[in-house]
């Protein structure tokens, strides 16, 4: 009988080394685990599971359903996708360094049939595929995983998203309603009340619900009608909002450079000297005193 579990790293006698587990990131959890040679016993796993080797060297994996064996090589990159279901016993050959994403399969059945008006939606199985923006996105997220974010969770919002949107549009069967939501632009009276809403909570904790409440549209919509409408997403809007102040209250030199991170948000001294010299080239001290 197979067993039963949410996730998969549920059947590993070890613990993650990194886990997202008690972030509460929105229809996501994250794990990473160093594991010796193994096979797992035929499971069923609720949640649909993204896994992304990360390895120096080559592992075989294999699976076997019935009388069938799925067997190929990963390499470091290498991605497979495991839609919530049952599976037959799976293992792999050698030491492997692996990173799990558990997504929601309610959530992203949700968001699939609510914000892109799709009335049929199924993810595809890929037992081994080379997709590299899937691959980056999960090391982000791991990174994400072990350390604060200046922007926090609109930082780890912005990436479910783009990672729920790729996985629908490249690894999925999906048709639409007719008439069900198009793309288009966000008008400028939005943009407009965008714009103040960030600068009125410049000090909290910003989130994409609250900016998509603006537009009364849901995250996913908003996400892609932002993106289209300004070339950037929420969070590099955001991010560009923020670094733009910043020079602004540098070049007043009223404040020390400790205070105008605090005073725009940032996690830590740290992230805000990080963020700040990553868009301008220099360090915020060092900015300030060019003035």
């Amino acid at each position: 009988m197979a067993a039963v579990t949410t996730y998969t790293s549920e059947l590993y006698e070890r613990p993650a080394l990194a886990s997202s587990a008690a972030l509460n990131w929105p229809g996501v959890r994250l794990e990473h685990y160093q594991l010796g040679a193994m096979t797992l016993p035929a499971h069923y796993h609720a949640q649909h599971l993204l896994l992304v080797h990360q390895g120096a060297r080559p592992v075989v994996a294999s699976r076997r359903t019935g009388a069938r064996v799925d067997a190929d090589q990963f390499r470091r990159g290498d991605v497979g996708l495991y839609p919530a279901g049952e599976y037959g016993p799976f293992g792999w050959d050698g030491p492997a360094d692996i990173i799990h994403v558990h997504l929601d399969a309610l959530a992203l059945e949700n968001r699939a049939r609510r914000d892109l008006g799709l009335r049929y939606f199924a993810l595809h199985e890929r037992f081994r595929c080379d997709d590299g923006l899937l691959a980056q996105l999960s090391a982000q997220l791991l990174a994400a995983a072990g350390r604060a974010h200046s922007l926090g969770q609109l930082y780890i919002e912005s990436l479910v998203t783009t990672l729920s949107y790729h996985l629908i549009e490249h690894h999925a069967t999906f048709e639409r309603h007719p008439g069900g939501p198009a793309g288009g632009q966000l008008s400028p009276a939005v943009l407009a009340r965008v714009d103040a809403y960030v600068e009125a909570h410049a000090e909290a904790i910003i989130t994409l619900e609250a900016l998509a409440e603006l537009a009364n549209l849901s995250v996913f919509h908003f996400a892609r009608r932002f993106k289209h409408t300004t070339g950037r997403s929420p969070y590099q809007y955001v991010l560009a909002w923020k670094i733009g102040r910043a020079r602004t209250l540098l070049r007043a030199g009223e404040l020390p450079v400790a205070a105008i991170g605090d005073a725009l948000g940032f996690a830590s001294p740290a992230h805000f000297a990080a963020a700040f010299k990553r868009a301008v080239g220099l360090s915020p001290r060092a900015f300030q005193q060019q003035r």
